[in-house]
């Protein structure tokens, strides 16, 4: 009871964890599709293609209205001072003199104070508490680099599309990949299973031989070592796959856990026959996605020598602002009874910069540089795209050439070991040779797997360099 109770709890915990668990049963096609859109690559490229978008749609609202509500308090903690020469309060002496004639006049005394030419007066205008609030807006009308910005921008757009083609190619040939090597791993274990159960049945005979004093004790040592060793490819060949599954895991973007079982098979693969309209295809570098991204950032380097060009044209734009203000002794802002004072005005801004001392002029040659470097590096991916083109071109047909040769030899091999098989049971050869034979078939498979491999990654590149996928 003890025992089935504490299974019970550990299926329970284990349950959640196994229901959870991804499960894949895929084709090359199906993985290749599921990376598109999993695939930490892919998911970086798409986040640059929506913030390029993002960064049209800032430039654009750069050039429309911008409203503000705006508000603002301070006081005076020290209410200014304002200077003005000469004697503001006195009276100057010409009225002095006229009101000292009608004094005198009229016996009525006035108490006027001296006029003082070189006298400095001081007063205070102003409260200790001022606020504002209202709306600003402003309107661009006219600006060369914003013009020549929101080109640019809609061209980085373009760029990123390009950019996203480049790295879905470059994703389907690494899903591709792990894909082959998956499935090479699985044939190579059951090859060296072969080899294991081949080399037993032989260590059995040698055995039966050394009883029966025919074969000394060192064959069959030879043989137990030679078990050894085949078994340890076995384990080597189990781990290759994990290995190579955690790849293509890694590749897909899906979750490391996630359970993958491959529908197709190596021969599968590799009769699908495109190659042949592959290599029938006319190299063109430009329709390659990586040499038209770089074309389109020459297309932005250039825009950028013109945007700062643009900087020293007039820039024009409007503006308008309606706000209250109020100036107290004391902070009642909020008091309904007490006046605020609207402010409201309209203008026009206009600013072109005439002598920047060549400053602006040595930004423009900077920017002529990039645009230089963006011509070359567009030169130099163009010839590594060719080059690309020509090197996967050779090495598929030379893969094509080993692929024969390792085919041709796996039939010869089979030839071989069914003639012995036949003179073994006829009793013309004796099982060493029927070892041999067998040996030798083993190792013309273990090369046809090894060209095929090969052939499948030659074709994969190809594939690549003409970005030839659908």
């Amino acid at each position: 009871m003890r025992s089935a109770l504490v299974a019970f709890a550990i299926a329970v915990m284990i349950l959640p964890h196994a229901r959870g668990q991804e499960s894949y049963s895929i084709s090359l096609a199906q993985a290749q599709k599921i990376a598109l859109e999993k695939a930490f690559a892919v998911q970086y490229a798409a986040l640059d293609m929506q913030k390029s978008e993002r960064d049209v749609k800032e430039l654009l609202a750069t050039g429309l209205p911008q409203v503000n509500i705006v508000a603002d308090y301070s006081q005076y903690i020290d209410i200014p001072i304002q200077v003005a020469s000469g004697d503001v309060f006195g009276f100057p002496a010409y009225l002095t003199d006229f009101f000292g004639g009608v004094a005198e006049a009229t016996g009525v005394g006035i108490d006027a104070p001296p006029f003082d030419p070189n006298a400095i007066s001081e007063f205070q205008f102003g409260q200790s508490h001022t606020a504002n609030y209202g709306v600003q807006a402003s309107q661009l009308i006219f600006s060369g680099s914003y013009l020549f910005g929101l080109k640019a921008s809609q061209l980085l757009v373009s760029s990123r599309e390009r950019g996203q083609q480049r790295t879905a190619d470059e994703v389907m040939q690494q899903v591709a990949e792990a894909y082959h090597f998956v499935l090479a791993a699985g044939e190579g274990l059951a090859l060296a299973n072969e080899a294991l159960r081949l080399v037993q049945f032989t260590r059995d005979e040698v055995a039966a031989l050394n009883e029966a004093g025919f074969a000394d004790e060192l064959a069959v040592s030879q043989m137990d070592l030679a078990i050894n060793d085949l078994e340890a490819q076995v384990m080597a060949s189990q781990g290759q796959i994990s290995m190579s599954k955690g790849l293509l895991r890694f590749q897909m973007g899906v979750a490391p856990d996630a359970q993958l079982e491959l529908t197709d098979e190596m021969d599968d693969l590799m009769s699908s026959g495109k190659e042949l309209e592959w290599l029938s295809r006319d190299f063109v570098a430009s329709e390659i996605p990586g040499v038209q991204e770089q074309e389109l950032f020459l297309g932005l380097a250039g825009l950028d020598v013109k945007s700062q060009k643009a900087s020293g044209w007039p820039q024009v734009s409007a503006f308008y602002t309606n706000q209250n203000n109020a100036q107290r002794d004391a902070f009642d802002f909020f008091q309904k009874d007490r006046e605020w004072y609207p402010v409201q005005l309209w203008g026009v801004n206009f600013s072109m910069p005439v002598w920047t001392s060549f400053g602006g002029r040595q930004q423009v040659e900077k920017k002529k540089i990039k645009e230089e470097r963006a011509r070359i590096a567009l030169a130099q991916i163009s010839q590594a795209a060719t080059m690309e083109y020509d090197n996967a071109r050779t090495s598929f047909s030379e893969a094509m050439a080993l692929l024969n040769n390792a085919t041709n030899g796996e039939r010869l091999a089979e030839k071989i070991y069914m003639q012995s098989e036949v003179r073994y049971k006829e009793g013309m050869v004796s099982s060493f040779d029927m070892n041999d034979a067998r040996n030798q078939l083993l190792e013309a498979k273990l090369q046809k797997l090894t060209t095929s491999l090969d052939w499948l990654n030659a074709r994969i590149d190809l594939q690549k360099a003409l970005s030839a996928f659908d």
